[in-house]
């Protein structure tokens, strides 16, 4: 529908465009024509937009329709948990170093213990390994202060060079991107 709409429109302006070879070829000649491309593409923009709101729209819904069922699900699984975590304490299970077990035809009731989760304040770390002499376990991280140098340089095709120096950076390499053209309407 929107090809014809548009061929329609084409017509008016006094060009035909019947297949893909001549819609190639075909090429804005006036303001007239490069005007209505832009109608062309605000529309299709339009056409556009309220296709996403309408898509948008059931994403949310069936989101909330998810939300909902997940929340009744953990609200369940939460009741059956805890009423087999009781129940698990009252009979004799399998106990290791790292865990406990007990089998059920359908399952198992698994008790695991975790290692301590570990806080580290790392200046005072780095002081104590300092002071016992065990340096060769503190790290030093080199990172090269790239804004600060950025505002030293110019680029000279793909070599970046200092403006101190006036050498060329190892390691840096410009890449030319090309330019971008856009529309806005």
């Amino acid at each position: 529908m929107m090809n014809i709409l548009a061929n329609i429109a084409l017509k008016n302006l006094g060009v035909d465009i019947e297949d893909e070879q001549q819609k190639e070829s075909w090429k804005i000649e006036n303001d007239s024509q490069a005007d209505w491309a832009l109608d062309k593409i605000r529309e299709a923009k339009a056409e556009f937009r309220r296709f996403e709101m309408v898509v948008n729209d059931k994403i949310a819904q069936l989101q909330e329709a998810l939300a909902a069922e997940k929340e009744k699900m953990e609200r369940e699984v939460g009741f059956f948990s805890g009423k087999l975590a009781e129940y698990f304490e009252t009979v004799p299970h399998k106990k290791t170093k790292t865990q406990e077990t007990y089998a059920l035809p359908s399952g198992k009731l698994i008790k695991k213990y975790k290692q301590p989760k570990i806080e580290r304040d790392e200046e005072k770390l780095i002081a104590w390994l300092e002071q016992n002499g065990m340096t060769e376990l503190v790290k030093i991280e080199k990172r090269a202060d790239w804004a600060t140098l950025k505002k030293d340089t110019v680029i000279d095709g793909e070599r970046v060079i200092s403006k101190t120096t006036g050498e060329a950076i190892p390691g840096v390499v410009a890449i030319p991107q090309n330019p971008e053209f856009t529309v806005e309407v």
